[in-house]
């Protein structure tokens, strides 16, 4: 999230994470204590758009980031850009919102 690497903290019982489901555009994840949930659109030019999120309001004491200017990164996105295993979200034609590094499950 533009210069802040976010780790997990001791206390936090989840770790951050998205996960996009392609055959239902719906992204699902965890922003730090919550999960989340929005539809998204893809257009041409790698547009990417986000519906209004849907989350949990669950208090999440001593927590290191800031859920909510977490999931404001996905409602300011208007582009995205994949390069190997790593998954942008970009505004216009500026510096990256947000990076990713994909992680596979077995």
């Amino acid at each position: 999230m533009g210069d802040q690497h976010l780790k997990m903290s001791e206390n936090q019982e989840r770790e951050i994470y998205f996960t996009l489901k392609n055959h239902e555009n719906r992204v699902i994840g965890v922003a730090g204590c919550n999960t989340f949930s929005r539809t998204y659109t893809l257009e041409e030019r790698n547009r990417i758009h986000f519906s209004q999120m849907a989350t949990a309001r669950i208090a999440c004491p001593n927590l290191n980031v800031n859920e909510s200017e977490y999931l404001k990164d996905f409602e300011l996105a208007s582009n995205h850009s994949i390069t190997e295993d790593v998954f942008s979200l970009n505004i216009a034609h500026s510096s990256p919102l947000a990076v990713f590094e994909a992680i596979y499950f077995n």
